[in-house]
Parts: structure tokens; C-alpha cells; sequence
């Protein structure tokens, strides 16, 4: 993924390297600053930032642009459409496209911002209600609960140790699906509760359900999200869902799961000595690594490690020359 590392005392630089990351800009320094101290380091899809003064940020109307933004350090605010939230250490704050935005920042203000693609977060959202938006989306603006600001927390430090390497399609639209999931479910939005009825699947649940899981079956080894697989049949995300556990007593994103676990044995007891764990979990979608190996003990009775090395072993005995 792509890496960039700016760090300047030019006002001028400074909001020309901001302004390529995020978008056009007006800053202005406070009164009793005396110069400013910007780092800018840009790890997809991670971007932190500190300005190192006080500083007034005029985004204008924001085009395009949702952003999830964490306080490290210091305090800020942010204002939009005639509302203020407030940042300290370790809160954060979803901000929404399409709407007259300003900041102020602190002089030791610090964040790591994540950066949402706005389309598909409209479309994901739009996917779940099984209809077109007829608004903008627009995400209250104030931090996240407790419990989602640790489940934020621990999927950044996730995006960290993935942040320098390039995850495979599946992997790459799994965790994608995940964070915009996240979002839509876990924090407030002027569609919240839309999302929050229940939506019927019809008369025939289960013959629903079928045909989602032969399209999983045959099309697995893609990009796939349960967002696609509601589209390809017609219905709504939420349809989908209820349909799954009226006839399964479960959910698309478990049936999709176990589909990818079932590939992912296949390439294990398939396995060469190229093979590696990492590279079987992301291939199928997996990029939490630990989670990979929790679910598939669970599915298989033992780790993905025992069978690499139970197949390894029996391919040694078969190579192996007689004494």
C-alpha cells in the first residue's frame, strides 16, 4: 500500500500536503502561534496528523469525503451544520460528506483518521434498505459509544500490523465490508432507524436462502460481499438477513464464512511447501488472523497449523526414499 511522510514548518506546504490527502482547505493559524510543526505520515488506509499549533481548518463543504477520526492526543472540535462535537484522547468522531465543515485543533492534537469511500458507504447503506437513498447519508456528529470506540480501537491496531502489505481481492473486500458494516450499525445516522425495522423476505424464506448459498458456493473465490450476494438476488441486505435466520437460524456473513473455512481446509490439505497460514487466510478472506484460527478449530477440530503439519509430514513420508 501506498506510504507517504511529510513533515514541514511551511504553512503553504502544510496545506498543500493536507489539501492531497483529504481535500481543498483553508488554514489559519492562531493568533498566538508562532509558526507551525506538521507531520503528515499516510498508511493506507491510516492517516495521522498533527499540526503542532493551534490551528482553524475551513474544509468548506467537504465534497465526497466521510472520515472517522480518533483523538490520540491533546483535544479538538469540529463543527457541521450547526453542530459541535468535541474530541479528547482516545474518542472518535465520524464526520460526513457534503456539508459545511471547520475545525479547530489544539496545539498538540493528534489523530488517526480512516477515510471511508464515500460511494460505497452510500451504496452499502443503500444495499441494507433495498432502495435508493433519497438523502445524503449524515452520521450524528459526536464520538462513538464505549463499546464501539473499542472495537474502533482494536481494528486500528489490526490496520497496523496490515497497513505495509497488500492484502489479496477477498481480503481486501472482506475487511472493507467490515469497517463500513461497522459503521452503519454502530453508529447513529438519519437512516438508523429504517435499518433498525424488520424486513421480510417474502413467502418462501428458505428457497432464498438456497439460492444465496449456490451463489456463494460458485462465486467464493471473489471479492464477494453479502451486499453483492442481496443485489444479485434481488433483495435487500436486511431481507437477506431475515430470510437466513428464519430458515437457517443464522446469518449470510456465517454462511459465507463457513464456505471460506471449507476452501481454506481444501488448500491446506492441498498444501506444498510454499504454502503458508497467512497467505490461505487472506486468499479466502480472512485478515484477522487469530479470528482465522479460532473459527477454523472450531469448524475442524484442530488448528490450521496441525493440519499444515500433518500434511507436511505425511508428504515427507511419501517422498522420503526407503531404508
Amino acid at each position: 500500500m501506498a506510504l507517504a511522510h511529510v513533515h514541514t514548518r511551511d504553512l503553504d506546504e502544510a496545506i498543500q500536503a493536507v489539501g492531497e490527502v483529504y481535500c481543498e482547505h483553508e488554514l489559519a493559524l492562531d493568533r498566538k502561534a508562532r509558526a507551525i510543526d506538521t507531520t503528515l505520515d499516510v498508511s493506507a488506509p491510516i492517516v495521522r496528523l498533527r499540526y503542532g499549533a493551534p490551528v482553524h481548518v475551513d474544509a468548506g463543504n467537504f465534497p465526497d469525503l466521510f472520515l472517522v477520526m480518533r483523538c490520540l492526543d491533546g483535544a479538538g472540535s469540529v463543527r457541521q451544520g450547526g453542530r459541535r462535537a468535541v474530541w479528547q484522547p482516545g474518542q472518535t468522531v465520524p464526520v460526513s460528506a457534503n456539508v459545511g465543515t471547520d475545525f479547530d485543533f489544539g496545539a498538540t492534537f493528534s489523530q488517526a483518521t480512516i477515510k471511508p469511500d464515500a460511494q460505497k458507504l452510500e451504496a452499502l447503506c443503500s444495499g441494507w434498505l433495498g432502495r435508493p437513498l433519497d438523502e445524503s447519508l449524515r452520521f450524528e456528529l459526536r464520538p462513538f459509544s464505549e463499546g464501539l470506540e473499542r472495537i474502533w480501537g482494536s481494528t486500528l491496531a489490526l490496520l497496523e500490523t496490515t497497513g505495509s502489505v497488500s492484502l489479496p481481492p477477498v481480503a481486501e473486500a472482506s475487511l472493507q465490508e467490515f469497517l463500513l458494516t461497522l459503521l452503519l450499525q454502530c453508529h447513529p445516522h438519519n437512516f438508523s432507524e429504517e435499518l433498525a425495522r424488520p424486513s421480510q423476505p417474502g413467502p418462501m424464506p428458505s428457497r432464498l436462502v438456497r439460492r444465496a448459498e449456490a451463489y456463494m458456493q460458485e462465486h467464493a473465490a471473489r471479492p464477494l460481499t453479502i451486499a453483492e450476494v442481496a443485489r444479485e438476488l434481488g433483495v435487500s441486505v436486511r431481507a437477506l438477513q431475515f430470510a437466513f435466520q428464519a430458515a437457517r437460524n443464522s446469518t449470510p456473513m456465517s454462511c459465507l464464512r463457513k464456505v471460506r473455512l471449507e476452501r481454506a481446509r481444501q488448500a491446506l490439505l492441498q498444501a506444498t511447501q510454499a504454502t503458508t497460514i497467512t497467505d490461505v487466510a487472506l486468499q479466502n478472506g480472512f485478515f484477522h488472523l487469530g479470528r482465522f484460527s479460532a473459527l477454523y478449530k472450531s469448524s475442524f477440530g484442530e488448528s490450521p497449523k496441525a493440519t499444515l503439519a500433518r500434511v507436511m509430514r505425511r508428504a515427507g513420508a511419501i517422498t522420503s526414499p526407503a531404508c
